[in-house]
């Protein structure tokens, strides 16, 4: 990145960073707002270096975004990031509670649901067809 400074945590080289490419493209926050879908008040706030607005998996995800669409950060520098905001490295913040049903019996749970779902589709639809029907006998 342009200008870093070794002193500034890699969130504040970031917004930096994002603020300078942007003035640099000549667009607007309003601009930057309809390129990636995040508010203007917040990509002011990214800008700024205010990272405590949201929750910070969102800000990390309109960090990306923002990045992504000027091109600005590579993988190393949003890992960085990501890490400074304190979002654990999987999906998971604690492993997943181990299942209470077996394989078995969840599958065939799935499977009727799904059963159920097709029959209560093509009833829904002989229901349908069969009162316009009704209805074309009636006006006639």
């Amino acid at each position: 990145m342009p200008d870093e400074n070794p002193t500034q945590s890699a969130l504040e080289q970031l917004a930096r960073s994002l603020r300078q490419a942007r003035l640099q493209r000549d667009l607007s926050v309003d601009d930057i707002e309809r390129l990636v879908n995040v508010r203007s008040a917040h990509i002011e706030k990214l800008e700024a270096g205010d990272f405590s607005f949201l929750p910070p998996l969102y800000v990390y995800s309109h960090l990306r975004k923002y990045a992504g669409e000027l091109g600005v950060a590579s993988e190393e520098q949003l890992e960085a990031c990501r890490k400074e905001l304190g979002i654990p490295d999987s999906r998971f913040s604690t492993k997943p509670a181990p299942a209470e049903q077996s394989a078995g019996v969840g599958k065939s749970l799935n499977a009727s649901g799904s059963k159920r779902v097709t029959v209560l589709i093509v009833a829904g639809t002989a229901l349908a067809l069969a009162l316009v029907a009704l209805a074309v006998l009636l006006l006639r």
